[in-house]
């Protein structure tokens, strides 16, 4: 799996049409081959921060959709941001759930 995580301060008065562009492009994203996720927060104490992320079946359904117009919209988002956004690309092996904070806390609490 590939997660994809991209941070972008806008500018104040475009944050609305910066979320409502970055809406639209995830509308489409559950139709392409290897899609997994989508999501878009805002920070709580900076409301001009925002937070995409996608997470991709395998590297090469992402360098897919980097090729795409997808990311051509994107990077035109990107280059909108008021300071240099901030994109990280994780190659992900294996993912735990709450099973495993289970498992550790048990061990934890039967360890003399």
């Amino acid at each position: 799996m590939v997660h994809v995580a991209l941070t972008m301060v806008v500018h104040p008065r475009r944050t609305a049409e910066m979320v409502q562009t970055l809406q639209s492009l995830m509308v489409l994203l559950p139709a392409a081959s290897g899609f997994i996720s989508c999501r878009l927060c805002q920070e709580a104490d900076h409301a001009n921060t925002l937070c995409y992320e996608e997470e991709w079946d395998t590297p090469e359904d992402l360098d897919r959709q980097i090729r795409s117009s997808h990311y051509t919209r994107l990077l035109t988002l990107m280059d909108k941001a008021a300071e240099p956004p901030k994109l990280r690309l994780n190659w992900v092996t294996e993912v735990k759930g709450l099973e495993y904070l289970e498992a550790v806390r048990l061990f934890k609490e039967n360890k003399p």
